[in-house]
């Protein structure tokens, strides 16, 4: 398993959300499959060379053409068949059913090439990954309709995460790099599903059934395999994928063209859209374009070749001068840890960085606090923490942050009064920040005088050990009433009509302080709204009670989950616009509710967490289930799409590692 990163998405400019997405599906997945499992190469010995065309009698049916134009190539390595897994079995089976060709659990199939042979994309599709790893090297992967490749250990890398690759377009140079005993590309084909599984392109001609049942048959286009032959276009000048901004213009954009096989017949070049297959042509080797001006550019290079094939190569290139816009401010509050909202807005690159200094009365500013983002998105970040002072001491906060492009935002700067009055933060855990504080853990992590952290599009709501409730990120303060009730806090849910707690004796109050419905549970863990208003309480036992509305009043039965012996209920959630739902138990067991469904039952009973169980959460439908499962050191397992998660999913909150607090 691994474990996500927080990232926030792209914008339009970065190919979009999808786009932002598929990175950081790769990042926190696949990353971790390129590092545990590229083991390439052990020295193997082949008794004979084949060619392509004796080993694979079969019908060609698939999509995928060879990833480069090299005639017969040598295969120092196959796709092993006998169950490829992380561990070595002591068998390796080939297609063909022939064992003893590579070692064991190879992934992909290991072409011997010469360094620098031009890497070519099997299929049309969208470049998930680009980027190095240990193991695997230079390495790219690419979405496809069908299936994904992947290609590895390259010296150059002429792509990036978003980009559209056409069939037969140069993505790479080959090389040795990473874990390598030789010049080699290692191409792997890998399904669709999550998670994903290695697939052999050669399919299955051995006798009896393939022993690898994820197999989907014979994807090359022809039998022997060929490599899609287009002119090869070497992009130069300025760099692609990169914003532009305060240091500067990017320079003029430039290519060269080498004949992929077929002759070159000319190019034709347009910013922002495809010239087209009648568009008149340059016919030369090579070409340049000045970067339009401010703004997120598409260059769309069409390349036609003397057999009559041309295709639209695009590479993305940006330029950002305009600064953006910020905004700090602190609430008014007794205490003496205040907290801070922030917010910054960039139209075009996003707010990349910020920094927050401190200064206490006369003194210099100082750093006191600084987040960047990994792939920030277009339009409006913003967030909060809560600073730690000291009673009677007036404060200045400056807030400076700067855009993708390092264009800086005016800084501003408030000041926060501390009372000399001011009493200690409401909760004993929050006084705990005042000495030593651990080193934050990865992932989902016990928060100081936090008891629950649900993010969303608009920031995120916290839920305190004392039933507080606080807004982190949020547009506008949230009231804080406290209930009548002293019982310990279990969880907050966001309804229409505002926040609502859930506390240990199964009554619930609004943030105004006014009792909701009481629901007859003797365990509660969890508080779930529904689009009707409907709201789900789950019991750690295993019983869901429901109320009609937020409204004060009893709940009525809705159901329960079976549990195993000694097992407890840990986390729920709902489908949105459904009442079904799935629970996790504290064995990492999944259980449905709220539906009859045989199907999504089965499908359930499949899934299990095996670290210890934390939290899930849920998109899509019953019928077409996801979700993700965390346990309690950050580990995680999805079911289903992650592209049917909701955004806010993949927005873990943040540890300021001064008071242990989260930040967003």
């Amino acid at each position: 398993m691994g474990k996500p990163v927080g990232t926030p998405r792209g914008g339009l400019h970065r190919d979009g959300a999808v786009a932002a997405l598929l990175r950081l599906s790769f990042r926190a997945r696949y990353g971790a499959v390129v590092r545990r499992f590229s083991r390439l190469h052990r020295a193997v010995t082949l008794a004979s060379v084949f060619s392509l065309l004796a080993m694979q009698p079969v019908a060609a049916a698939g999509n995928l053409t060879l990833p480069f134009n090299v005639p017969q190539p040598r295969i120092t390595s196959w796709t092993d068949h006998h169950y490829p897994d992380r561990q070595d079995d002591g068998t390796m089976i080939r297609f063909d059913g022939a064992r003893g060709y590579a070692y064991d659990g190879h992934r992909g199939t290991d072409f011997a090439v010469p360094s620098n042979t031009p890497v070519l994309a099997a299929d049309d599709g969208t470049v998930i990954y680009s980027e190095w790893s240990d193991s695997g090297g230079w390495g790219v992967v690419i979405d496809h309709a069908y299936d994904r490749t992947a290609y590895f250990h390259n010296n150059q890398l002429f792509t990036y995460p978003g980009q559209h690759v056409s069939r037969g377009q140069l993505i790479a140079l080959s090389g040795s790099t990473g874990n390598s005993t030789g010049p080699h590309i290692h191409f792997e084909v890998r399904d669709l599903l999550t998670p994903w599984h290695s697939v052999d392109p050669y399919g299955w001609t051995g006798p009896g059934k393939d022993p690898w049942r994820w197999d989907l048959g014979y994807l090359w286009t022809s039998n022997p395999p060929v490599p899609f032959l287009l002119p090869l276009a070497f992009p130069s000048g300025a760099h692609w994928n990169y914003w532009y901004g305060i240091d500067g213009p990017p320079p003029p954009v430039s290519w060269r063209l080498r004949d992929g096989g077929r002759g070159l017949a000319g190019f034709a070049a347009r910013w922002d859209a495809d010239p087209g297959v009648a568009a008149g042509r340059t016919l030369a080797t090579s070409g340049s374009a000045a970067v339009p001006g401010p703004g997120a550019h598409t260059l769309h290079l069409r390349v036609f070749d003397r057999a009559g094939t041309s295709a639209d190569i695009t590479y993305l290139y940006l330029y950002d001068v305009d600064p953006p816009t910020s905004a700090l401010r602190v609430d008014p509050g007794s205490s003496i840890a205040p907290s801070l909202h922030w917010s910054g807005n960039d139209a075009l690159s996003g707010v990349k960085g910020l920094a927050i200094e401190v200064a206490a009365g006369s003194t210099a500013f100082r750093p006191w606090y600084s987040q960047s983002a990994d792939q920030p998105a277009a339009g409006k970040s913003q967030g909060a923490l809560r600073f730690l002072g000291d009673p009677g001491v007036t404060y200045q906060l400056r807030l400076t942050l700067n855009d993708a492009a390092r264009n800086p935002a005016a800084p501003v700067v408030v000041t926060a009064s501390l009372s000399a009055g001011a009493a200690m933060p409401a909760t004993a855990a929050d006084h705990a920040v005042l000495g030593p504080l651990p080193a934050q853990p990865e992932g989902a992590a016990a928060v100081m005088g936090v008891r629950q952290e649900h993010p969303s599009a608009e920031g995120a709501l916290l839920l305190g050990t004392d039933a507080s409730v606080h807004g982190l990120g949020g547009s506008a303060p949230i009231p804080n009433a406290p209930p009548a009730s002293v019982a310990a806090a279990v969880d907050v849910a966001t309804l229409p009509s505002g926040p609502l707690r859930l506390l240990a004796d199964g009554t619930t109050w609004n943030s105004s302080g006014l009792a909701g419905p009481r629901f007859a549970v003797k365990s509660p863990v969890r508080l779930l709204g529904t689009s009707d208003g409907s709201i789900l309480a789950v019991d750690a036992g295993g019983a869901i009670a429901v109320a009609s509305s937020s409204v004060a009043g009893e709940s009525r039965g809705g159901g329960s989950v079976s549990l195993s012996p000694g097992t407890t209920l840990v986390d729920a959630a709902v489908f949105p616009g459904s009442h079904a739902g799935l629970a996790l138990d504290s064995a990492g067991a999944v259980h449905v509710f709220g539906i009859a469904d045989p199907g999504l039952a089965a499908i359930a009973s499949g899934w299990m967490l095996p670290g210890k169980p934390l939290a899930i959460a849920l998109g899509g439908t019953p019928q077409a289930p996801a979700g993700i499962m965390t346990d309690a050191s950050g580990d995680w397992q999805t079911l289903g799409s992650m592209l049917l998660l909701p955004e806010a999913t993949f927005g873990g909150p943040l540890f300021d590692g001064t008071t242990g607090v989260p930040v967003r």
